[in-house]
């Protein structure tokens, strides 16, 4: 296992600001297609490289759909070698990884809530553990799927609901 800074094997390019995009017609990258590119709702495309909402503090990689669209401020383009990173590994990393969230809460002790807000500089030094490809991908596809599988339980979940409730309605007007 090595251990890197993200900068030694990320390339980081911070998205324009809104207030400078003059033409309209742009097709900009929202908050939704971040949240369909990490609920997989979009098809990935492992090659393209990741995004990190800095709102949010997550990674999802960039899907298909969203290859396209620009990135505004609140989003970091990812790109790096898919032969020494793993996509759905480092989003599993940046995402739920006990060392980042321990890395990024050294960063924010002191500082007020309104300046938690990751930057390009801090995701830079923060320092990822990297097995071998092999089994980055194997963590990576199972973190897709854990995914996956909790946005199918939630809508069960709801749908479960919404039929109890047509019931209790049903019985209401009975």
């Amino acid at each position: 296992m090595v251990i890197k800074s993200l900068s030694e094997i990320i390339r980081f390019t911070l998205g324009k600001n809104p207030t400078r995009i003059r033409e309209s017609d742009i097709n900009l990258y929202t908050p939704e297609d971040f949240e369909n590119d990490l609920h997989g709702e979009n098809e990935s495309q492992d090659n393209l490289g990741c995004v990190i909402n800095l709102i949010r503090s997550k990674a999802a990689p960039y899907s298909k759909n969203s290859k396209e669209k620009l990135i505004t401020s609140n989003f970091i383009c990812c790109e790096f070698d898919h032969e020494k990173l793993d996509p759905w590994f480092f989003c599993y990393q940046f995402n739920e990884g006990k060392s980042f969230e321990q890395q990024i809460g050294m960063y924010h002790q002191g500082t007020t809530l309104s300046v938690k807000k990751l930057n390009v500089k801090i995701i830079g030094e923060l320092k990822i553990n990297l097995p071998d490809i092999k089994k980055q991908k194997s963590i990576g596809q199972l973190y897709r799927q854990s995914i996956v599988q909790n946005d199918l339980l939630l809508k069960q979940a709801e749908e479960k609901n919404n039929f109890i409730m047509t019931i209790i309605r049903k019985i209401e007007e009975d």
